[in-house]
């Protein structure tokens, strides 16, 4: 019933949590959660029916990954259920040796079945299939013994036994699983030493639990629980779609399936049935189950996902697009506005200090920020092949003045007569600038090159862009009211008008392609900006989904449009969007609301986007300071952080991760149904404590310096409160150890003191113990950065405490040396008697704290004999460096 699930139950746990948030009260300390963000549309079905001929019995509870199946039917003279298989098309029934009945309730993917079979007096007993030889399994000292799960990995058998006293337990492997004070114990779901399944209260109520590997148990409340007759929770997959099923009290009820995933819930039901009873789901989310059709014949199914739109999908008509979020981790405010041809940015961004805007330009990945001197804001809004950028910046007299950025180096330029220069447009091919200029007089007026651009009869004239000789700008007419022209390389001007300009506080073309497609940018005087595609003859919006409000700066060549949006919590972001068919439009353009509330939240990806994500792509657009994924194959909890060298591992559909957001974040998500699972969503987050005292996700990130690479090379991080250890590996001079509880119980409090070490490749510390406090700060970023210096330099001899100690009979004496010099240990009895001297030669400068770096003493004096219990003293002697330690044998 169990056996498809191979990954960590760590990360089950983790999903079931993002599950049950918004389903169940906690019994535990309760988690206050916002209101939960909105799900997806519920899932719908295709049902298969999976039948065998002349079969009306086919009660079908498992499956393999390899679409083989178990379950229950009746034997040939239907006196007694049996078990069944249904491998590769074969099927075959299997009767245990003189029982009443058989039942199977597990599937291995080597085809082993298991269940449990009822004897003669009534007793259910566990039984394995394995080659088609049968093996009885009584779990120890129990009466009765029911199997429900089977593991792929282990062989280990997961479900419930009754002792001789009737109290009935769960069990996986040879241990006993009984939830505190339950009348009644069921284990239904075991990986990794976490479990779930339900259990019986002192009311006799069905109830559920998750068991985590500590052995502590979460219950979960359901909030109709006292109505149900029974509830079990028999499956769930990666993606965090599970199923439960429970049959409510009363005669006429019959047995219900729900699907249930981050809040939502659809029944299941097989179209036409009496009742239908799901066992397991697959991770494509598939779930097999059986019904019981109108002419009473039981048989099974497999459902199959068909998921409709996350929400009303916003599509292009006439151009179709797909839209990618441009942002940069640790900047809220990234104001895209020109691109180059080789996907490379520029435009403005906040100053450090967020009391100016100045510019940026993100090439290659790289982000960079420009703030040309003694300016209050500088502004770019043109960006060449080369790297070249230009704008403005404003002086200290509130006074605008062009700007180019080229080698690195910021230059004013000022287009001649002009008291203000103002530059939006830059020439790959001739260097012309194109931009606005204000005279002494006061007149606004285009320019492109040397040439002065001035709409007839107009009050002002601004010039954005050049494209085949043409250019496009905006200008004032006579009346006051904003348009946008097009000047054609013979000289006249066309004017574009939309017929709102009297309602527009502003209205211009900041770019055009070659093909003639404008860009125009549009604000009402209400504050709405909009941005539409023009061809000259018609006219369409461009909306980025679930924005707020959207301006379009630039178009490409490939008809490829960059610009930026607002989210709803305030955060601007950059987008590109990419002209594509209309059904790959219609694909990706789906829109998911996401909320995140302030500090470290359980998050799935909800639609996958056009281009892959990893890890630094969603920490920069949810804004977090960290993303954590769970690595499953080595059980160890992988973090990413902005310092990494790298951009981190993937994120895919249907995983979950933790983040934390230093504030609360209302955005959307944009992009396609993920193809490899049922359907992913943002988990409803828990508020934490404000401010913050404990954090159950925790970071300890940073950078080594003192040697040219660290291949190899480890750092090991200790709490010394809770005494729990995690290593990370070092990449370049990066490292990231994560540590995390999907519980949510604490794993870091404010005051607690953290050791950090660096482990060279062979074993040995190559580091001074860097210890350090954790802050408040630190908690509300969900990270602590160190920077740990002169590795495998230490700063000075120092002679540390022996291990094991107190020891019997030997043990290794740790010390280390600032510089090379000669190296002895002396051991002295505590009446003063020399003992033992290791002479231990000349010893270059580093860390000896390792077994194969150490001073060994197997307890021995200096003619073979062991010394006797007691107190000894060693003196570590390294040139003009003496040092003592004291230690104990016990014998």
């Amino acid at each position: 019933m169990h056996t498809q699930i191979k990954t960590s139950f760590l990360f089950f746990t983790f999903t079931l949590f993002l599950c049950l948030n918004s389903f169940f009260l906690r019994h535990t300390v309760a988690q206050d959660n916002t209101e939960p963000v909105a799900a997806p549309a519920s899932a719908k079905y295709t049902f298969e029916s999976i039948d065998v001929p002349g079969v009306d019995f086919l009660e079908l509870t498992a499956s393999s990954d390899f679409g083989d199946y178990a379950g229950n039917t009746k034997s040939e003279d239907g006196t007694k259920t049996v078990g069944f298989t249904l491998i590769d098309g074969v099927f075959t029934r299997h009767d245990f040796p003189g029982s009443k009945n058989t039942y199977f309730y597990a599937l291995g993917n080597d085809g082993t079945a298991a269940g449990h079979y009822e004897d003669s007096d009534g007793l259910f007993h566990g039984v394995v299939l394995e080659n088609g030889e049968w093996r009885e399994y009584n779990f120890p000292d129990s009466v009765e013994t029911e199997i429900y799960g089977i593991s792929d990995a282990t062989g280990a058998l997961t479900g419930n036994f009754t002792d001789a006293e009737g109290i009935r337990r769960g069990f996986t492997g040879d241990e006993i699983i009984e939830f505190p004070g339950a009348s009644e114990t069921f284990a239904d779901f075991v990986a990794a030493g976490r479990l779930v399944g339900s259990y019986v209260d002192a009311n006799g109520i069905f109830q559920a639990y998750v068991r985590s590997p500590d052995g502590r148990y979460t219950s979960f409340k359901l909030a109709d629980a006292a109505g149900l007759e029974y509830f079990f929770i028999p499956g769930i997959n990666d993606a965090g779609t599970y199923i439960f099923r429970f049959k409510a009290k009363g005669l006429e009820t019959v047995p219900r399936t729900q699907v249930r995933t981050f809040g939502e819930k659809h029944e299941l039901l097989f179209p036409g049935s009496v009742s239908t009873q799901g066992y397991n789901i697959n991770q494509d989310g598939s779930i097999v189950g059986n019904y019981v059709s109108a002419d009473g014949r039981t048989l099974g199914f497999v459902a199959s996902p068909t998921v409709g739109p996350a929400e009303e999908a916003v599509v292009p008509t006439g151009f179709n697009y797909t839209f990618e979020s441009i942002d940069v981790p640790g900047v809220d405010f990234l104001e895209l506005t020109a691109s180059s041809d080789f996907e490379d940015y520029a435009g403005n961004t906040e100053s450090a200090d967020g009391t100016k805007t100045i510019g940026f330009t993100l090439i290659d990945g790289v982000f960079t920020t420009y703030d040309f001197p003694g300016s209050k804001n500088t502004y770019f809004y043109a960006l060449g092949n080369n790297g070249q950028a230009a704008g403005h910046y404003e002086d200290s007299n509130g006074l605008y003045h062009g700007v180019i950025l080229e080698n690195g180096e910021l230059q004013p330029y000022h287009f001649p007569g002009a008291v203000q220069t103002f530059i939006y447009g830059l020439n790959d091919e001739t260097g012309v600038l194109t931009g606005s200029y204000i005279d002494a007089a006061g007149v606004r007026r285009g320019f492109s090159g040397d040439e002065t651009v001035e709409y007839p009869e107009a009050k002002e004239t601004d010039a954005y862009f050049v494209a085949e000789d043409r250019i496009v700008g905006s200008y004032v007419g006579a009346d006051g009211v904003p348009r946008a022209y097009l000047r054609h390389s013979d000289g006249k001007f066309s004017s574009i008008d939309i017929g709102a300009g009297e309602v527009l506080e502003h209205f211009f073309v900041p770019g055009i392609n070659d093909a003639g497609i404008a860009i125009i940018q549009t604000k009402r005087v209400d504050g709405v900006r909009r941005t539409f595609v023009n061809t000259l003859r018609e006219l369409y919006e461009l909306k980025f989904p679930g924005s707020i409000s959207i301006q379009g700066w630039n178009i490409n060549q490939d008809g490829s449009i960059v610009g930026n949006y607002d989210s709803a919590d305030g955060r601007r972001h950059g987008f590109i969007a990419r002209p594509v068919s209309q059904v790959e439009a219609e694909s990706y353009s789906n829109a998911y609301n996401v909320t995140l509330a302030k500090g470290l939240n359980m998050f799935s990806v909800p639609l996958a986007p056009a281009t892959p994500m990893n890890a630094k792509a969603l920490v920069a657009i949810i804004g977090a300071t960290t993303v954590i994924t769970l690595d499953a194959v080595n059980q160890r909890f992988v973090a990413w952080t902005p310092s990494a060298p790298d951009d981190g591992f993937p994120i895919e559909g249907g995983k979950g991760y933790i983040v934390n957001v230093p504030e609360t974040r209302n955005f959307a998500f944009v992009g396609s149904r993920w193809t490899n699972q049922t359907e992913a969503a943002a988990a409803p987050p828990a508020i934490p404590t404000e401010p913050p005292q404990e954090a159950w996700a925790f970071v300890v990130s940073g950078h080594l310096e003192g040697k040219p690479a660290f291949d190899g090379y480890q750092v090991s991080v200790r709490n010394l409160r809770t005494n729990s250890t995690i290593t990370a590996s070092v990449q370049g001079d990066y490292f990231a150890a994560a540590t995390a509880d999907l519980t949510r119980w604490s794993v870091v409090q404010v005051g607690d003191v953290v050791e950090v070490r660096v482990i060279g490749p062979n074993g040995n510390f190559e580091s001074q113990t860097l210890s350090v406090k954790v802050t408040p700060e630190d908690l509300a970023n969900a990270v602590l950065s160190v920077r740990l210096d002169d590795i495998g330099k230490p700063t000075q001899n120092l002679l540390l405490q022996n291990y094991p100690n107190p020891f019997n009979p030997e043990t290794w004496i740790p010390y280390q040396l600032a510089e090379p010099t000669e190296v002895s240990v002396s051991i002295y009895a505590a009446s003063g008697q020399l003992v033992r001297t290791l002479a231990l030669g000349h010893q270059p400068a580093g860390v000896y704290q390792s077994r194969s770096r150490a001073a060994y003493w197997d307890g021995k004096n200096d003619v073979g004999e062991a010394v006797s219990s007691g107190v000894y003293f060693y003196t570590l002697e390294a040139g003009k460096f003496f040092a003592t330690r004291k230690m104990l044998i016990l014998k």
